[in-house]
């Protein structure tokens, strides 16, 4: 009688690194301390230029917000100036310059009414207009003093004057003699009284207002 032979298997091994299909074998890989340290060095880098970007943009946003307040500012001098306010008359309506007036002071008349303005260079910056009796009855047309039109040699940056000029029929300026007036030009400068923008230019605003029933040139 022929025996059977048995058919041999080989053997398999076994171990914590045998996993996968046929057997294969491979080994579990973490990361090693240099690739952290570069990753985190990456996000460092990252995170710290996201910040400087943010702040200066932020900064830039303040800027032009500030700019753009230092002109509302102007502007409504400019128009308080001009047409005056809710019940009151302005340079528009004035039909006479009074000789008291100079480059910082103001004074018209619109009949038996008196308006008198005044560029405060030394003390406030500002500038203060008045209906009735300038020291008693003078508002300023800067009251949250959000700009200063202040003008002196030791500031920096030095403001250029801000005034009011006065010029004849023929457009001859006048230094003396106001009551010929026909034609009034106002200059204001101004910058932030913000810290933000203490290096800043200052901010110019002009304008020309003809008298009541004058000619102009």
């Amino acid at each position: 009688m022929k025996r059977k032979k048995i058919r041999e298997f080989p053997a398999i091994e076994t171990g914590p690194l045998h996993c996968g299909r046929m057997g294969k074998r491979f080994r579990v890989k973490g990361f090693t301390i240099v690739e952290l340290m570069v990753a985190m060095t990456i996000l460092i880098i990252a995170f710290g230029l996201i910040t400087f970007l943010y702040t200066r943009a932020a900064k830039i946003r303040k800027v032009v917000v500030l700019t753009s307040e230092i002109q509302q500012v102007l502007s409504q001098m400019m128009d308080t100036l001009t047409y005056g306010e809710k019940g009151y008359w302005g340079l528009i309506d004035a039909t006479q310059v009074n000789p008291a007036s100079s480059d910082s002071i103001l004074n018209i008349n619109s009949g038996t009414n008196v308006m008198q303005a005044r560029i405060d260079h030394d003390a406030e910056g500002t500038i203060k207009i008045s209906w009735g009796d300038f020291y008693t009855d003078q508002i300023s047309l800067d009251p949250g003093q959000k700009v200063t039109i202040n003008s002196s040699a030791t500031a920096e940056p030095v403001i250029p004057l801000s005034k009011f000029e006065y010029f004849d029929s023929s457009g001859t300026p006048i230094t003396s003699n106001y009551s010929d007036t026909s034609f009034v030009k106002i200059t204001l400068w101004a910058v932030s009284t913000d810290p933000t923008l203490k290096d800043a230019p200052p901010i110019s605003l002009v304008t020309g207002v003809k008298l009541h029933n004058k000619t102009s040139f």
